[in-house]
């Protein structure tokens, strides 16, 4: 069983992804009273306004807490969940702070308890088939890769905080920059220029990543993009024997309808409109550390040294924007 923390937008798709996967969510635990109870009836579970006395009173029913709560609180709902012994999958950034990231992390690394961040785009069929072109030398070698995503601001006062949610570049951006480091590697020198909006949150950044590995990648992130613009993804890789591209154009931020491509480019064929089903990425992510959990098996797809690279590339960025400085490694 299953007891969330946070009942806002992202747990209600954690949450029907349970309920498509026939697990049980025992319970919610939300501030707000219309949250929770709003969320309590829609999926049959109890509520509570208190983390801790949701995990007191449910601590033998349930084996994962799901954390969606705001980003400056990850940290200490993540002990409270360590603290009654559960396995922990909380919603990226696990940390927007390197040395509060590795106290985390050390906490789990002395348990025998998972814990996964929910980097999503790991687990998307469209980029893990990108993935495996890449692997299996389908592309050849690569010469240049590129990223794109574009949405508007969330309506939660604490995400315009840069101080709690880290801004733009560490709640949108960054699913690129994690997917670029899982995919290349080490990182050698980083790059970045952009703006910030009235609380100095950077919103709106152009990245340049140099890879050990010898890949570029060019990366732009639009947090607070005009509000009738879709929600809009790409992602691009060139090599010397082909190139992939994906494209997503959806509603306002992932809620209503879209359209989405990923297509194969090949030297003497014709460009192939790969079809990798249709199923959510989201329901994936959480069944694959359901089953890590079930099956005693280390959650590897999004190991917790991969993620600390990622927090890292992105405060290197971070830096690089103050600076206007390239940042070497």
């Amino acid at each position: 069983m299953i007891a969330i923390i946070g009942g806002g937008f992202i747990s209600t798709i954690h949450a029907s992804c349970y309920k498509n996967l026939g697990v049980k969510i025992e319970a919610i635990a939300d501030i707000s009273e219309e949250v929770r109870n709003n969320f309590s009836s829609k999926f049959n579970c109890k509520a509570y306004e208190s983390a801790e006395k949701m995990l007191e009173e449910t601590a033998d029913k349930i084996e994962i807490v799901d954390i969606c709560a705001p980003t400056f609180l990850h940290k200490e709902m993540i002990e409270l969940a360590l603290k009654y012994n559960k396995h922990v999958i909380c919603e990226k950034p696990l940390s927007i702070n390197l040395n509060m990231y590795d106290e985390i992390i050390s906490k789990f690394q002395n348990s025998d308890k998972y814990l996964m961040t929910a980097q999503v785009i790991r687990f998307w069929p469209e980029y893990v088939k990108i993935k495996e072109w890449i692997d299996t030398g389908v592309l050849g070698n690569i010469k240049l890769v590129s990223a794109k995503r574009l949405a508007q601001h969330p309506k939660s006062k604490w995400f315009y905080d840069p101080s709690k949610s880290g801004g733009g570049i560490f709640e949108l951006h960054i699913h690129d920059i994690d997917f670029l480091c899982y995919l290349f590697g080490d990182v050698k020198e980083v790059y970045a220029n952009g703006s910030q909006d009235e609380n100095k949150s950077w919103d709106f950044v152009n990245s340049s990543i140099k890879f050990k590995n010898g890949v570029s990648a060019v990366s732009q992130g639009a947090f607070g993009i005009t509000e009738n613009y879709p929600f809009t993804a790409n992602f691009k890789v060139i090599g010397d024997k082909g190139t992939a591209e994906f494209n997503l154009s959806a509603g306002v931020n992932l809620d209503s309808g879209g359209t989405n491509s990923l297509t194969l480019y090949r030297n003497g064929y014709q460009p192939i409109i790969e079809n990798v089903g249709n199923r959510d990425p989201y329901e994936i992510e959480l069944e694959y550390f359901i089953n890590c959990v079930k099956n005693k098996i280390y959650p590897e797809i999004v190991n917790l040294n991969s993620i600390r690279k990622s927090i890292e590339t992105t405060i290197n960025l971070i830096k690089s924007l103050e600076t206007e400085n390239v940042i070497k490694y």
